[in-house]
């Protein structure tokens, strides 16, 4: 693992792609595919369709099979929709916070993020405070 990126992005797209069974140190073994790819990119997830964000998990090297590669593609474009929606920049001062409770309160809403994203968000970013049950 490593230090707190400065990408709060990349942190956040790891932390939704580790999940079933997936550590975060297994998925971070394709963060230079992701990164290549461009999956770290707000403005991507907002243009990008699902179907081309399930492609570029593929050749990012972080296809897991039909289902859940398109499972993630969809949780991926549904973050690209809220961040949309909000403002990348409102969310993105928010997720620098460092403020557990105003995290939590921000990504809940999103599809696919529950519990463990957010466990695993806290993880990536050294934030304490994490509560299991939210």
């Amino acid at each position: 693992m490593r230090q707190a990126s400065d990408s709060i992005w990349e942190d956040l797209v790891l932390s939704i792609l580790s999940v079933n069974q997936y550590s975060l140190e297994k998925t971070y073994s394709a963060v230079e595919g992701l990164r290549r790819e461009g999956l770290f990119e707000p403005e991507n997830l907002i243009s990008w369709s699902s179907e081309e964000i399930v492609a570029r998990l593929k050749q990012g090297g972080c296809g897991r099979g039909v289902f859940m590669t398109t499972l993630f593609g969809h949780r991926l474009s549904s973050l690209g929709y809220f961040l949309q929606s909000k403002g990348v920049k409102a969310c993105e001062e928010i997720l620098r916070s460092g403020d557990s409770s105003a995290i939590r309160e921000l990504l809940l809403p999103i599809n696919g993020v529950g519990p463990r994203v957010l466990q695993n968000f806290f993880v990536m970013r050294g934030i304490s405070g994490f509560r299991k049950h939210t």
